[in-house]
């Protein structure tokens, strides 16, 4: 009997201690697990976006890539307060804080001042439409100046202080000014020719 119960004590104590093991690999299972999941998705770990705002694409790439980002030209745009070249735009922001690793979008400036044709309004417009055209096709308007002529008509288009002609290309966001008539008739005054001709006949006795 004494052995019997030795016997089952060792076998007790050998259940028990694999079932220590177990759950001691299952622990470290676990751990080891979290740790690589935490590792590769990099919790918890992120980093201030710089602000490469105005610099070259050169100079931007090396900011970012001295945090650990990475970079990407995103667009051109024309800026007239940004050097060609510069950086006009990034996303996410500066201040933004972001995984290692990621990668940040730049809009750099072209450089080229994009162009737009002036609408066909003169002559052919009342003043409401030429306003809607001109501002629909990426105009500002200056003070409307005002002729004799029939009420609200456009009879030309200005730039610069000059007469400009429909489909004419000129910065987008240039002012015009529109010349349209005030409701005062106009008056026409026909030419007189002062030159009399008497027939030679006239001085024959």
């Amino acid at each position: 009997m004494g052995k019997d119960t030795g016997n089952r004590k060792r076998t007790i104590g050998w259940i028990l201690l694999n079932l220590f093991l177990m759950i001691g690999l299952s622990c470290l299972l676990i751990v080891i697990t979290f740790s690589w999941i935490k590792s590769y998705t990099r919790h918890g770990q992120y980093i201030s976006v710089p602000d490469v705002s105005g610099m070259f694409e050169e100079e931007a790439g090396q900011a970012l890539a001295a945090v650990g980002l990475k970079y990407e030209v995103l667009d051109y745009k024309y800026d007239r307060m940004t050097v060609e070249g510069g950086v006009i735009e990034q996303k996410p922001k500066s201040g933004s804080y972001v995984k290692d690793g990621r990668t940040i979008y730049l809009t750099l400036n072209s450089g080229r001042e994009p162009l737009r044709a002036v609408p066909d309004v003169a002559d052919n417009s009342s003043l409401r439409a030429a306003e809607s055209r001109l501002n629909a096709a990426g105009f500002k308007l200056g003070r409307t100046v005002y002729v004799d002529g029939d009420l609200d008509w456009v009879y030309e288009i200005r730039y610069q202080g000059e007469k400009i002609e429909a489909g004419t290309q000129i910065p987008e966001g240039s002012t015009l000014t529109i010349v349209a008539g005030n409701g005062n008739p106009v008056e026409h005054i026909e030419e007189v020719d002062s030159t009399t001709i008497i027939d030679s006949d006239f001085f024959e006795e």
